[in-house]
């Protein structure tokens, strides 16, 4: 595999460890399409090893409030 520098500063650099470091469970809620909830909630589910094990979703259906 090649090998890239990249130069970028100590805070981006820093976030980018970060997200390194929780890419599974990231890339998880991506797949789920957990982002695109709008008027909902969801509850992830860890297990004792900090393994994410369930996503529950809770999403408005129909609310009369909200019509266009």
């Amino acid at each position: 595999m090649e090998k890239i520098a990249v130069f970028i500063p100590d805070q981006e650099a820093q976030q980018f460890l970060l997200f390194q470091q929780h890419f599974e469970p990231f890339s998880i809620m991506i797949e789920a399409n957990l982002f695109s909830i709008r008027n909902g909630s969801a509850t992830l589910h860890f297990d004792s090893s900090g393994t994410l094990q369930t996503i529950n979703r809770s999403d408005v259906l129909y609310s009369r409030r909200h019509q266009l």
